[in-house]
């Protein structure tokens, strides 16, 4: 599967065929809460963006300068990770949390193999490189852990904490801000997915504090 009929970036397109066609390294990213899709679950999405709808309201209307929108994996939730403007790598939750996560797919695949679930993201431990390092350990009992070190080797990935701190907050904080605007009073705005504020409270008091 080379996911040619997809209108993902081929750098994109290369992750997911190597990804999706091995299936201790499929297994691997699962286990992070990336499931790849197949070619033809993208083409789909691509083609019918009901499931924006369906997670963000539709009453809702995303901004417009992330408005090329490219899912390529979900999490466990049904949560969709997705491609922004062909180079930043967003996501788009079940609950109204939504945000970019890195500045590009290698930083994204470096994290993941490396780093820890977004879904563990706290403004405890991001606030400063010593918090995060602190907080950083690698799984003793990973069983995918030879599977990821030889995908990290394959790709020149880093495994240096404060590396991966600086790719984490340089993604989280790319402006503008990934957001989607309620346009109707029943609905709220998206907020980020570092907390359950509405808007984008969690990541202003975040940037606030590396200030």
């Amino acid at each position: 599967m080379k996911y040619d009929k997809t209108s993902l970036p081929d750098k994109v397109k290369e992750y997911l065929e190597e990804i999706y066609n091995d299936e201790e390294l499929s297994d691997s990213f699962y286990d992070c809460d990336v499931e790849i899709l197949d070619e033809s679950s993208i083409t789909d999405m691509e083609e019918d963006s009901s499931w924006l709808d369906d997670l963000m309201g539709p009453s809702e209307s995303r901004e417009s300068v992330y408005e090329n929108i490219k899912p390529f994996a979900l999490d466990g939730t049904g949560a969709v990770w997705v491609v922004l403007n062909d180079e930043l790598i967003g996501y788009i939750g079940t609950e109204g949390e939504c945000g970019i996560v890195a500045r590009n797919i290698d930083e994204f695949m470096n994290i993941i193999s490396y780093g820890r679930y977004f879904s563990d993201y706290s403004i405890d431990f991001l606030k400063s490189e010593e918090d995060y390092i602190q907080s950083f350990s690698e799984p003793e009992d990973d069983e995918y852990r030879d599977v990821f070190d030889k995908f990290i080797e394959k790709h020149g990935f880093t495994k240096d904490p404060r590396k991966l701190y600086e790719m984490v907050i340089a993604g989280l904080t790319v402006k503008p801000f990934f957001e989607f605007k309620a346009t109707d009073d029943e609905y709220c705005d998206s907020y980020s997915i570092l907390g359950s504020d509405d808007g984008q409270e969690a990541l202003e008091k975040l940037i606030d504090l590396l200030k």
